[in-house]
Formats: C-alpha cells, structure tokens, sequence
C-alpha cells in the first residue's frame, strides 16, 4: 500500500479496535441460551442483550457528529474504547442479568462512538489516493468478524464458561487503549464547533425509544399491565415529542425533514422493516438449535457461519449490480428470497435437518445484500447532496431503532405464543410453537416490504436523481430548516423556466452514424442513450466519437486492447470512419448518465456541470428525463437575474 509508520501504525490500531468492537456483536447470540438457563430468564427478558446494545447504538448516532466537531479524534478514540472495555469487564463479572445488561449497555455507548469515528480517523489520517486501500481493509474486517464471531463464541460457551469470551474481549481493547494513547496522532476537531447538543432530544429519544423496547419486551414476559401500558405511553408520547422538536431546532440531532422525501421515506420504511426480520431471526435461531434440537452452542455458531461469510463477499458484487440493473430489480427479487426463506423457518419442526438451516439461512442473508444496500442508496439518491448526511444519520438511526422494536415485538410474540401453548402441549413443543410464530410473524414485516419494494421503489441503472451519482463530499452542516420542501418547489419552478424541455434522445440500439445525423440534423453537441422503454442508461457526446477516431495513445494493461489498438493505427482515416459509424453508441459513450434533480438549486447544477467538465446534463423527475440544462442557460439567467435587481 506504500503506507509510512505512523500510516501503518494508525490502520492496525483502527482495523484492531474495529474486529474486536465488531466481533463482541456476534458473540451473544450463541451463548445466550446458557445465559437464559443460568440466569432462568425467558427469550423475552433475553432478547435485551441484543436490543438493547442496538438501542443505544442508534442514540448515540447523532451524538456523535457532536462529540466529534468537540474533541480530537485521538482523545475520543481512548475515551470510546476505554468506555467499550469497561462494559466489557462488567459483562463478565456480571453476577446476575442486570449487571449483565448494564455491561451490554456500557459497551453500546462505547461502540456508538467507536464504529463511526473509526471512519472518521481513516479519513483525516490517510491521503486521497490511499484512502481506498485503507477503506478496504477496515470494510473486510466489518465483514469478517460477524463471519468468525458466532463460531469462536459457540467453542468457548462449549469448552469453557460464556465469561470468558467477555474477559477475552476486555483484554484485546485494553491493549487497544494502550496503543491508541501512546501512538495515535492527535488531530483537532473537524470543526469549530458548528454542531450543537440538545440534552432534551437525548431525554425524548432514549425515554421514548427505551419506553416502547420495555413496553414490548414487559408484554411478552408478563402480558399486558400497568407497568407496560405505562411504558408503552410514555415511549410514544416521548417519541412524537421528539421528532416534532427536531423540527423546531435550528440545529436538530436527527434532521427528520428528509423522510418529507417520498423515495427516502419507502427506503427507509423497507429497511426498517427488514433490520426488525434480522435481528430476530439471530436471536431465535441458536435458542432453537441448542435449546430444541439439543445442538452445542459450536453448532449454532457454525449454522451461522456461511450467511455471514455470503452476506460479506456479496455486498460488494450487490453494489455493482446496483450500478447496472438499478434498485427495483434487485429490490423485488431479494425481497422475494427474503420472504420465502423466512416462511420456511415458520415451519421448522424437532426433525429439521442442519444442513436445511444452514441453506435457508444463507439464502436468507443473500436476500439481505440483495435488498439492504440497493434499497438504502436508491433512498439516498434522491436526496440533494447537501442533504445527505442528514439522510445517513436519520436511516442509520432509525433502522437501529426498528431493529431493536421488531426484535422485541417478534420475541414477545414467541413467549405470548409458548406460554399459550404451555397449557396444552409439553415445553419443547410449546416453545416451538413459539419459534414458528415468530418466524410467520418476521415474514409478515417482509411481506409488507416487499409490497412497498413492488409499489414504490423505481429506478434505473446508472442515474442519480441527486447529482452526478450522490458520492460528492457531504456539504452545508447547519443545512436547510423546516422551509427545505417550500425550497425545492421554488428551485422546481426556476430549473422548469430556464432548461430546455425539447431534449434528443438515442435509442440503445442505434448506431455512431445515427448519432452524427441526430447532431448534425439538431445542432446540438452530445445526447442521452435511452433504452426501449425510455429509460436513460448512457451518454453520448461528439467527444466521444472524436476520440474513436484519433490516434491512440493510451497505456493499456490488457494485451488484447493493445493489439487490437495497434492494428488499427495504420488503418487509413476513411476506413477508421466507416467503422467507427456502423459501432453501436452503447459501445462508444459513458456508461450511466450523470444528471440533476428537478429539484435541485442552481449551485448543485453549477457544481454538476464543473466538476464532470460538462457543457450540459439532463434533469431528471423520477429517473425520466425532462429536459437538459446548458452553462449558456445558466449564465443568461444571471445576467439577467442580476441586471433586473441593478
């Protein structure tokens, strides 16, 4: 990677802390049905180890942004894990489920401010051009811990004690810390302090969310109460209060205007709805393999295995189908799998086969890559780049929330159904009528996203709605207030009033010479590719073609690009032309078009235009283009904007 020492020193720290914060999410699940036998808890109380962790990771979420403009990278690193490892060390000293849960808790906070911090290190520490590499290793170890996680945990749980793996845990962060405060840089805080805190919003978030959690979680130990009623009132009284006052700060922990957006509102209702399906199947499925099927915890942690080390090489290949074949495709097919594997574990039965767990389970995390990553970009293409950092940390905060919620709602609707069950049937199968109720139940969250998939999700492959592919750096910290949707008619009327709605399109099935034709014919410069049912998939310029023409004088690695270069150099200019005229455009052009939102402001157009080098770009209104915009268009509107003042 070409990395100096301090570079080097810096990735092992981070990659370190990273698996270890990582791996300790995995490791609860195989050994909690021996903490449920030993501590004689039901999966309802059980369950909180996993939700509540998840819980207070989506609190502190926005918490962070704060904690970051505040304190230098280095000291909130120290601080981050040394909180992380003294949660760990109470989980293993943990005598009883309280203090256990405390540790769970602890470590959350800890890791709350660890995982996206450690992102932010890699950033501010690495250059440009070697952030790629950096980025690369830290999302391989993101991916292999889980891989590894339920495995380690199951051997440990078998061969020893559940403790250990904790007191194993403590020992790796501690020298985490160790290193961190002696060897790290230290860096300033990325700002000057722009973002604020809102103490109340940390109340009403963690009332409201932790009220509803409690409430579920009471109901499907004791049944409905006082004590849950109480709970769930209070959460939802907290949660509204809440998200009505982030629209009243200037300067909001969740900048919840963005789900005004249509498309990011589904993307984030789907994911909402899929977050709850997985956390619970994680939950219920070592209870079931250890506690029903009499499987050690080894098992369990191996049936898991292959779905994560699938879910890890997948995410990758999900995003370049992404770019090809877009979200809806995709999304309806994973979906689909989603559901059907899901169904499948709602009739499991005491003869079911491991090798059938172990299929349907990684089928069921192909389903996962399948929709997850798809889904949350199309929901964040249609946002305007300024807005997208508001847009990652209300999904990332809300799919936590709902992880935790579904979770609690699908355990509770376990326990309710074994408990029912108890008075007719023996335990084991009582508790599997549970289990399979709870599965049927996941698949009904499922279902209810995939016909949200079907309705709503559109899309087309290569096309960002929010400009030129919505990977620009995220801009305008203090951003838009309430105004924002009032904003994007106003900028809807002016880019309306001043593009050109007479837009030339090329059918992806035409030819070179028919795109010469179309710019002579025309007079215009370069056009979209579009498919047979109108969709853009590409772009093709005069610049395109002129390049097919000239002498090449690139470096090539691919040998047969070379020869076949070389060979066509000594062909004479009217033999080249006449081959190049009957090429296909598709062939010839970019790949993917890079367009603007019709809701867009000028500068976002500006920035479009200047940064591709571009003399003109498409507007497109879902994915359809309904005009193109020129910088001759923009700089009369100006002139003219600023002479009528004047």
């Amino acid at each position: 990677m070409g990395l100096n020492r301090k570079q080097r020193v810096t990735l092992i720290i981070i990659i370190i802390g990273t698996f270890v914060t990582v791996l300790n999410q995995t490791l609860v699940t195989p050994a909690l049905p021996s903490i449920m036998d030993e501590m004689s808890i039901d999966a309802s109380t059980g369950q909180w180890l996993t939700t509540g962790f998840t819980l207070v990771n989506a609190i502190m979420i926005p918490i962070t942004a704060y904690l970051q403009d505040r304190f230098s990278t280095k000291g909130l690193f120290v601080f981050s894990t040394s909180v992380f490892a003294l949660g760990t060390l109470c989980c293993a000293w943990g005598f009883d489920f309280n203090i256990l849960l405390l540790g769970r808790l602890i470590q959350a906070a800890g890791a709350g401010i660890l995982m996206p911090l450690s992102m932010t290190v890699l950033l501010v520490t690495f250059p440009i051009e070697k952030r790629g590499s950096a980025m690369g290793l830290f999302g391989l170890v993101v991916a292999f811990a889980p891989a590894i996680g339920p495995t380690v945990a199951g051997i440990i749980v078998d061969q020893f004690d559940w403790r250990i793996m904790f007191y194993g845990v403590t020992v790796l962060i501690l020298l985490v810390v160790v290193f961190a405060a002696f060897l790290l840089e230290k860096k300033p805080p990325l700002s000057k302090g722009d973002a604020a805190f809102d103490a109340l919003s940390v109340v009403l978030s963690t009332l409201g969310f932790g009220g509803l959690l409690y409430g579920f979680s009471v109901i499907g130990s004791y049944g409905i109460d006082l004590i849950s009623g109480i709970a769930l009132v209070v959460g939802i009284v907290c949660v509204i209060w809440f998200f009505i006052r982030q629209t009243h700060l200037e300067v909001p922990m969740l900048r919840v205007q963005v789900l005004l957006n249509k498309k990011f509102l589904v993307a984030t209702i789907i994911g909402m709805l899929v977050q709850g399906s997985l956390l619970a199947a994680g939950i219920l499925m070592p209870i079931y393999i250890q506690n029903l099927l009499g499987y050690p915890a080894t098992v369990s942690g191996l049936v898991l295995m292959p779905g994560a080390i699938i879910m890890g090489i997948m995410n990758p290949v999900a995003g370049k189908l992404f770019d090809k074949h877009g979200p809806r495709v995709l999304g309806i097919v994973g979906m689909v799998l989603l559901f059907v594997t899901t169904v499948a574990f709602g009739f499991l039965t005491l003869e079911t086969s491991i090798t059938f767990l172990v299929v349907i389970y990684a089928l069921r995390m192909l389903a996962m890559t399948m929709v997850n990553m798809p889904i949350t970009t199309w929901g964040m293409n249609a946002l305007e780049t300024k807005y997208m950092n508001h847009g990652t940390s209300v999904n990332n905060t809300l799919r936590q929330v709902a992880g935790s919620l579904g979770t609690a709602i699908v355990i509770s609707s376990s326990s309710i159904t074994t408990n029912f069950a108890s008075a007719n049937m023996d335990s084991v199968h009582a508790n599997l009528a549970g289990i399979n109720v709870a599965f049927l139940l996941s698949a009904l969250l499922v279902l209810i996203g995939l016909v949200l998939t079907i309705v709503f999700v559109k899309g087309n492959r290569g096309v960002s709605e929010a400009a030129g592919g919505a990977k620009a750096e995220v801009a305008d910290r203090a951003g838009a207030k309430a105004g924002a949707v009032v904003m994007q008619d106003n900028e809807e009327k002016l880019l309306r009033k001043i593009m050109k709605t007479d837009v030339y399109e090329l059918c992806s099935d035409a030819t070179v010479q028919d795109a010469m034709q179309l710019f002579i014919d025309k007079s215009i410069s370069a056009c979209p590719i579009v498919d047979k049912s109108g969709d853009p998939v590409g772009f093709i310029s005069d610049g395109d073609i002129l390049k097919m023409l000239a002498h090449q004088t690139n470096s090539f690695m691919d040998p047969i690009a070379l020869i076949a270069t070389s060979a066509r150099e000594d062909t004479p200019y009217d033999e080249k032309l006449s081959d190049v005229m009957s090429l296909p455009v598709t062939s010839v052009g970019a790949k993917g078009v890079i367009g603007v939102s019709i809701h867009s402001d000028l500068s976002e157009v500006c920035r479009v235009l200047a940064n591709n080098h571009l003399k003109k770009v498409p507007v497109l209104d879902d994915g359809k283009i309904v005009g193109v915009i020129n910088r001759s268009d923009i700089t009369h509107y100006s002139m003219e904007s600023y002479l009528g003042r004047n």
